[in-house]
């Protein structure tokens, strides 16, 4: 299932609540969501939303405490011009914070690798990634997959698992066909691992 965006931002709000439960600092990533969006089409910088909230919209409704987004190599500038309007600060080259909720805001930029367990590939310009149908702000799920597979962090393998637990056979045929070709026998590993764990879940359901 997909989220539209009035959807997600209902959907992150109501995850932090939960949460907030147990942890009453979970940052407002639903708050700081809106803001974000509107400093990046203001700055004319092409981006992408990944990371947690990506994973929400495509359907693995999971907590997330800082916002992912992928930005051009390019972008700095133009985002460092509009920071305050829109009350963010630049804390480090990867990385701004929204003052009014303290949400960190990670950027990713074209060129540069994910840090993790793994040597991976320079981090693709966001006008040569797919976008969901859903909102075009949001990566596509074939390269959400992807850039996962590519950090290859224990939350990353399992963000992956959880999303592939949701599609559709017909459509993994062709998710697995965007994926780079080397990364296609990872994910086809990883898509039976999720039918297994379904299959498993749905048998302790009845």
């Amino acid at each position: 299932m997909l989220f539209k965006v009035e959807a997600l931002q209902t959907t992150a709000s109501r995850l932090r609540r939960f949460a907030a439960q147990v942890n009453p600092d979970v940052p407002a990533i639903d708050e700081a969501l809106a803001p974000l969006r509107a400093l990046l089409k203001t700055s004319g910088v092409d981006f992408l939303i990944v990371g947690g909230l990506a994973v929400v919209h495509h359907g693995y409704q999971r907590l997330t405490v800082d916002l992912d987004v992928l930005i051009a190599e390019d972008g700095h500038e133009s985002l460092d011009a509009h920071l305050q309007a829109f009350d963010f600060i630049r804390t480090s080259r990867r990385r701004l914070k929204h003052e009014p909720t303290g949400v960190q805001v990670d950027l990713l930029t074209a060129g540069d690798s994910l840090i993790g367990p793994r040597t991976a590939p320079p981090l693709p310009s966001p006008d040569t990634v797919g976008r969901s149908e859903q909102d075009p702000d949001i990566i596509s799920l074939h390269a959400l997959l992807e850039l996962k597979l590519d950090a290859g962090r224990r939350q990353d393998i399992t963000d992956v698992v959880e999303l592939l637990k949701r599609v559709e056979d017909r459509d993994y045929l062709f998710i697995e066909a965007e994926v780079r070709r080397e990364r296609r026998s990872e994910l086809a590993a990883l898509r039976q691992e999720a039918l297994e764990e379904a299959s498993w879940e749905t048998a302790n359901e009845t």
